[in-house]
């Protein structure tokens, strides 16, 4: 084929499929794209690029030059009907764009792999500024927009391919990584593992499936982790595997039965709002590094990439200059704007674990400050199974708000969303409401009150048009 391979992406504005169709194009590859909603993040930079974006699903979208339709994996479960899936799967050139970017965009690359369920795109967009750093320029798919790049993806010219590894759909069994990290696993994902001994399978099979990977790193305090190791080291496949276990604060045991074993302790020197200080012991060497993010989760973040960068023959001097580089991805803990001078939060945090340590945080740093936490719940199944713990980690703030759950690729189920009137009755600090005008109303009463000093507003899917609505700002 003289012409260049032309890949469209359906669900193209979704913050994966969008940072790897920045990344296609980048790499010369001919796209196209279209997705049932034109609002997103992606859509100014994906037009940037001259990417054509149509509106709604049609089959007319498939003229005769299209060799590749890379879908969103939630568009099987939301529109198995769909027309424009249904003729790309008659002709044979269907596949999620998680499958073309291993088989296409990763063929003959050094794959660095980041898994877990919490962490990923963090540790994905600081691990590429340390790399970019040490000149080593890889290629990076995150799951959001990096604030520096202002897209989830970039093209790089070595043979280097930095990537966000997500187990839904069990997404990250396409890569075939010499790299794997995994931060945590936990049960998540119920519309598609049944129990958590599904979820251990799966990352099990990530680490050895490929029969590709030569190092592991993992959070040796995560009992996922470990028993996920312990499995692949019963894998005879696994061999000659280097393992880099990461550690807050001691070192720890890990139940094991072979392998060479580095351990990295890490933990906090001195701690603020805008300037983080760490350090890390590594066969048997000390050293500090600083980043301007706050936030222990973000430690665990960093010890992972400066791993990853020393693996990869970095020094700590080019480590610490990308560290500093680094300035955060888009509704991570990111700051907006204001709300009647309360400063206004925007994060992407869905799972009982990351709710709880992003509230943790504020209410470490700024002891003072009565948190508004909004959130917007996403998917039922998950909220089901862990709702106690929602309402633990949501009730660490001062005052809560429930909008509508995001139901997502479970529209077509029978599950019903959990009433307003459960989540007020498992709190007297929840309070429900649907209109997203109502929502504004009842923050400014709070801060007209002196009963909110600080807004974090939560969630996977569209709660960013609240945060967009509090602050006035057309992009959050």
């Amino acid at each position: 084929m003289n012409r260049p391979l032309h890949v469209h992406f359906m669900g193209i504005l979704g913050s994966g499929c969008a940072s790897v169709a920045i990344v296609a194009v980048q790499a010369g590859f001919r796209v196209s794209g279209c997705d049932q909603n034109a609002e997103s993040y992606y859509a100014e930079k994906l037009m940037s690029l001259g990417i054509s974006i149509y509106t709604g699903h049609s089959k007319k979208h498939l003229d005769d030059s299209v060799d590749v339709v890379a879908v969103s994996p939630a568009i099987f479960d939301v529109s198995p009907d769909n027309e424009e899936l249904l003729e790309a799967q008659r002709r044979g050139i269907l596949m999620t764009w998680q499958q073309f970017m291993g088989t296409y965009l990763q063929d003959g690359k050094r794959v660095i792999a980041i898994s877990g369920t919490h962490g990923k795109t963090t540790t994905t967009f600081m691990t590429s500024e340390i790399l970019i750093a040490g000149s080593l320029d890889p290629s990076v798919v995150g799951g959001s927009v990096y604030q520096a790049w202002d897209s989830g993806g970039r093209y790089g010219d070595s043979d280097l391919f930095l990537c966000e590894a997500d187990e839904f759909n069990r997404n990250f069994h396409h890569y075939k990584p010499e790299t794997a990290v995994m931060l945590t696993v936990e049960m998540d994902h119920p519309e598609c593992y049944r129990n958590f001994e599904e979820v251990l399978q799966s990352f099990t099979d990530f680490l050895v499936n490929p029969g590709t990977v030569k190092t592991v790193i993992l959070n040796g305090d995560s009992e996922g982790s470990v028993e996920v190791l312990r499995r692949a080291f019963c894998h005879p496949d696994f061999v000659n595997t280097e393992i880099y276990a990461l550690f807050h604060g001691t070192e720890k045991a890990l139940p094991i039965l072979s392998g060479k074993i580095h351990a990295v302790v890490y933990e906090a020197v001195e701690k603020s709002p805008e300037n983080t200080t760490f350090r890390i012991v590594m066969d048997g060497k000390v050293q500090r590094f600083r980043m301007i993010l706050p936030g222990e989760y973000n430690i665990q973040n960093a010890a992972a990439a400066v791993t990853i960068a020393r693996v990869y023959g970095m020094d700590d001097e080019q480590i610490q200059k990308g560290l500093l580089s680094f300035v955060g991805a888009k509704r991570r803990f990111d700051c907006i704007g204001r709300r009647d001078g309360v400063p206004v939060y925007d994060d992407y945090a869905h799972h009982p674990s990351e709710i709880s340590s992003v509230l943790t945080m504020c209410r470490e740093y700024f002891p003072e400050r009565k948190i508004l936490a909004i959130f917007e719940p996403h998917q039922i199944g998950r909220l089901t199974l862990m709702f106690d713990a929602y309402v633990k980690a949501l009730t660490i703030a001062h005052h809560v708000v429930i909008w509508k759950t995001h139901m997502g690729r479970e529209i077509h189920s029978d599950k019903k969303p959990i009433p307003g009137a459960v989540w007020e009755k498992a709190s007297d600090k929840i309070h429900y409401e649907e209109d997203t005008d109502e929502i504004i109303r009842y923050a400014d009463r709070l801060i007209s009150e002196g009963e909110c000093d600080m807004i974090l507003v939560i969630g996977a899917a569209s709660s960013y048009h609240i945060s967009r609505k509090l602050t006035g700002k057309k992009n959050a």
